[in-house]
């Protein structure tokens, strides 16, 4: 990779102006990037889909004047390890510490004074202190100054920790123009709010940015917009007046058809519309600007048609979206309820109908998961013809209640902080092994972004069709050239077809199972909607040999035909024995139990498999008097996490 001079204000350092009050200060801030990473963009790449985090523009903001700032993004630039600085900052990701601590060693070596922050450094402080000789814990913006005027009094504290939230008024606008130009999709990077009110298990957002969100002046960030709008502008101008014929050519081809042209702004909220009356004030705010937009969202904005109607005509184009899985299970396990799977289509759509991408994450490997899991995601993405997708492994961050719950029971197995990029399994999985999970995401990435699948996601589209088609080409050349093709096995197809939420139709004779609470309020006119379901589950039993089918709500004589068929089904195609767990099973007609406990008929229908029956006497044997249960196969062995 070609080595990138530090630019100062747009300038190369050695043309930069002398400092006003202390001249010689320099601080250099590097953005860290492992230089062995498989998912390491190409140039094309990054301008394509790339666009910088703010971290380190904003700390250029923040310092003294008296300062001369360079900033490095190394996923972009390389590293100038005998550059002149008195000072290096570095912003650390966990996924990126590994990384930093090279960089800050070799710094060291060179007599350099090291400060670290971010996420990584606040969660794990003793382990970044031996690498920086000061770290900054939580948001920085209130405690850099006093950092560097520490240093320039030689009385630098070893750690700066954060007492409360900066303010977001009168926020000074983070100092884009050090980035390297034609290096992202977008330099024209801001934010409008912090924190975020939701509790995703996972997510560090709240934990570090706080619980409540704290939002910009709507003016503050139009004006800041329409400064940066100005420069980018002016640089485009330069750039076609400068560059040699075929690159200005090139530049204004790219400004014809939609991909570069001076208007393109990210909001890299973490949750931009967390209060839909300041979204309204801003959208509105934002018309006259005529640009396009793009930021992260709840998928449950599209509920509200007014809201995506004014986006639209704000110039919103593309919205990030948390989906995370398919799954309701999954989605409350990870403290995500809010997010209705049963919806997910219908608010997509909403977005589509007004010419918005929706780009959702999509996270494998919760609790819920099993190997059916990557082609249902991928079947369901590709039917809605989303544009994008983001495939991650769910990864127990530092500092989030999934690390501290994980770690408590022993199920990370890999603390090398380089995996937690969202790419790698550091954890046992539940449903599956770690292998599985592995291939599974492989095999999620190449399938989606086979040509076959961005033909059918982008046919029916004339919206911004180029840049489309050339994010998804792009993510194409980076999963063929990064990810291993993956493959999903055989049983993962059985697992598929196998599991389903079927409706209930008989409410009459319904009884209550002897292991549920329910039992002692029975009210069959009071039944939730969420107990008038048969929700079957699958996964396999390495124990037994054996497909363990979990059944949750209520059995009835219909859904209970449907589920003898679907056994069967999975009895023929894996030729594993059944197992059919009744532990959480609440309701059931006896004519559903009988027809499913009926050991005669169940060997007729499935004739080659043994069949067995878990906490079935626990749960309705006292229901079943004067039914013969003479040959049934009872499975009366505690399953560990059944």
């Amino acid at each position: 990779m070609e080595l990138i001079q530090p630019t100062w204000h747009g300038q190369s350092i050695e043309q930069a102006p002398t400092a006003k009050h202390a001249p010689g200060k320099r601080l250099l801030l590097v953005d860290p990037y492992p230089r062995d990473n498989p998912y390491r963009l190409t140039a094309s790449e990054r301008r394509a889909v790339w666009f910088p985090k703010l971290s380190l523009p904003t700390i250029a903001a923040y310092t003294p004047e008296n300062w001369e700032v360079a900033l490095v993004d190394e996923a972009v630039q390389d590293i100038d390890f005998d550059y002149p600085c008195d000072m290096v900052g570095l912003s650390i990701m966990t996924c990126y510490a590994p990384r930093a601590y090279e960089i800050a060693t070799e710094f060291r070596k060179r007599g350099k004074t090291i400060v670290m922050g971010g996420v990584h450094p606040t969660y794990c402080p003793d382990e970044a202190l031996r690498y920086a000789d000061a770290i900054v814990c939580g948001e920085a913006e209130d405690l850099w100054p006093q950092l560097v005027a520490d240093y320039e009094a030689g009385t630098m504290q070893r750690m700066y920790k954060m007492t409360s939230f900066p303010s977001l008024e009168q926020y000074k606008s983070p100092r884009v123009e050090l980035l390297s130009p034609d290096s992202y999709m977008t330099r024209q990077c801001s934010f409008t709010t912090r924190g975020c009110h939701f509790d995703c298990e996972f997510c560090s957002v709240s934990p570090f940015n706080g619980k409540t969100t704290r939002r910009r002046p709507v003016q503050e960030v139009v004006t800041e917009l329409r400064n940066v709008q100005r420069w980018i502008r002016s640089e485009l101008v330069e750039r076609l007046r400068d560059e040699p014929l075929w690159n200005a050519f090139v530049t204004a081809l790219r400004i014809r058809v939609g991909i570069e042209d001076g208007s393109i702004i990210a909001f890299v909220d973490d949750l931009h519309n967390s209060n839909r009356a300041y979204c309204r004030e801003l959208w509105a705010a934002l018309k006259p600007l005529k640009i396009k937009w793009g930021c992260q969202s709840t998928l449950f904005l599209a509920d509200d048609e007014e809201m995506v109607k004014l986006a639209a005509e704000s110039g919103c184009v593309s919205v990030f979206v948390g989906m995370e899985s398919l799954d309701e299970d999954s989605l409350e396990e990870t403290n995500k309820p809010f997010n209705r799977v049963q919806k997910f289509s219908q608010e997509i759509k909403m977005f589509h109908d007004y010419g918005i991408m929706v780009n959702p994450g999509i996270v494998f490997g919760f609790d819920s998961d099993d190997e059916s899991v990557f082609e249902r995601a991928v079947d369901f993405l590709t039917k809605n013809q989303v544009e994008l997708a983001y495939f991650n492994v769910l990864t127990p961050l530092p500092g989030t209640a999934l690390f501290d719950r994980y770690d408590k029971v022993g199920r990370i197995f890999d603390k090398d902080w380089a995996k937690y990029d969202g790419k790698h399994v550091v954890f046992q999985p539940s449903r599956m092994t770690p292998e599985q999970l592995q291939d599974g995401f492989h095999w999620a990435n190449h399938q989606f972004y086979s040509l076959p699948s961005i033909w059918k996601r982008l046919s029916g589209t004339s919206q911004r069709l180029i840049p489309r088609w050339e994010m998804n080409r792009e993510f194409r050349k980076l999963v063929k050239r990064s990810c291993p093709k993956g493959s999903l096995s055989p049983l993962a197809g059985v697992l598929k077809n196998l599991q389903a939420k079927l409706p209930v139709l008989d409410k009459e004779q319904l009884i209550p199972s002897a292991l549920h609470a329910l039992k002692q309020r029975f009210d069959p006119k009071a039944l939730s909607a969420q107990n008038l379901v048969l929700n079957i589950k699958a996964k396999r039993h390495d124990k037994f040999a054996a497909l363990f089918v979990d059944l949750e709500g209520t059995l009835d004589r219909l859904n209970t035909l449907e589920l003898i068929k679907r056994i069967k089904e999975a009895a023929d195609q894996a030729r594993m024995d059944i197992i059919i767990n009744f532990e959480h099973l609440k309701l059931a007609t006896p004519d559903a139990l009988k027809a499913l406990v009926d050991s005669d008929a169940m060997k007729v229908a499935i004739p080659h498999v043994k069949v067995r029956y878990r906490k079935f006497k626990d749960a309705f044997e006292a229901s079943m008097q004067g039914f013969s249960l003479t040959g049934l196969e009872l499975l009366n062995e505690d399953l560990q996490d059944a």
